[in-house]
């Protein structure tokens, strides 16, 4: 079981960022976290695998994250598709005719797939579990099986939103989002295995944690308060949060190709991008479930907070280790 404590924090961790802590779900559909954990839950954790299978890492996840996230929005739960999805309207802003998407929400949920349901639990995770964080977590026989959860409980859901949302894609939807998904993690596995370090500085941690949580705030804000408060056109909006992703994965990119990126530099990134998700989460939930759930959401961000401490403390003391830390490198 020690063996699998990893997996089992990342199964919790996933869902618990992507929904409830970003305030998609309130607290009171804790219950609904029976379905979410075998689904983001596998979907994390193959992505994580996968990524560190490869040899790849970091540089690949990235792209494995995008292919879930169409897989999700695209073929799942077809939110990339239904103009109707959960009674939100979601592609009345900047609807494309000949694709059937709304270009902003397209690229904003993607983006947020990406960075707050796979990234970030899968670096807090690793940071927990620091000793871990380079090797596989599972054999060929438990990653088979997360596999056959994932698409087992992939096809529920799919079956599930179908019935109660009364909306099936066109196959030529369907059909663009799996070619889509193949090609993400087909970018995935072009990159290289090992990049040559430059001899360039590194940025100081709390430069990195401010840069992470500045530009996640801004993805938020951009797609939300440029929409609806600042009223920008839709291509502003739509370009602005492209714009934020290329940004973040270009720092992220130099970040992981320097010299000097430890422990340190992962945990504030890490603390940056969980931080936007524990202030923005509580304007959507209040937008999507009222106030009243307000109470019970502030203490799912103080324990994330908590957790959040704790990583910190214990990553510090192992940075100061000049011992421990060459053990764990990356």
């Amino acid at each position: 079981m020690k063996r699998l404590l990893p997996v089992i924090v990342l199964y919790l961790l996933s869902p618990l960022v992507a929904e409830y802590l970003s305030g998609s779900m309130a607290m009171a559909q804790f219950g609904a976290l029976l379905l979410m954990v075998p689904f983001y839950g596998s979907g994390a954790v193959l992505v994580r695998e996968v990524a560190r299978r490869s040899g790849r890492g970091w540089l690949a996840l990235p792209f494995l994250a995008l292919a879930y996230g169409i897989i999700e929005e695209g073929i799942v739960d077809q939110s990339l598709f239904n103009p109707h999805f959960l009674g939100a309207h979601l592609l009345a802003f900047g609807y494309l005719p000949s694709l059937g998407i709304g270009a902003p929400w397209t690229v904003f949920v993607l983006g947020i797939h990406i960075l707050w349901s796979m990234a970030v639990p899968i670096a807090l995770t690793e940071l927990v579990f620091a000793s871990r964080r380079a090797e596989p977590w599972l054999g060929p026989i438990g990653l088979s099986i997360v596999a056959l959860i994932y698409v087992a409980i992939s096809v529920v859901v799919t079956l599930y939103m179908a019935k109660h949302g009364n909306f099936w894609a066109a196959p030529v939807q369907l059909g663009a989002a799996a070619l889509a998904a193949i090609v993400a993690v087909g970018l995935a596995f072009v990159l290289p295995r090992r990049w040559v370090k430059p001899a360039w500085r590194t940025l100081p941690a709390w430069l990195a944690a401010i840069i992470a949580f500045v530009t996640g705030s801004a993805f938020i804000m951009v797609y939300g308060a440029g929409a609806n408060v600042w009223h920008w056109p839709w291509q502003v909006v739509t370009v602005g949060t492209l714009a934020l992703l290329f940004i973040m994965f270009g720092v992220g990119l130099a970040a992981l190709r320097s010299a000097g990126w430890t422990d340190r530099h992962r945990f504030a990134a890490t603390a940056g991008g969980l931080l936007v998700y524990c202030w923005s989460g509580f304007g959507t939930d209040a937008a999507l479930h009222g106030i009243a759930d307000r109470p019970a959401h502030a203490v799912l961000v103080i324990v994330m907070l908590l957790l959040l401490l704790l990583t910190g403390w214990c990553t510090l003391r192992r940075v100061k280790s000049p011992f421990r830390q060459t053990r764990i490198a990356s």
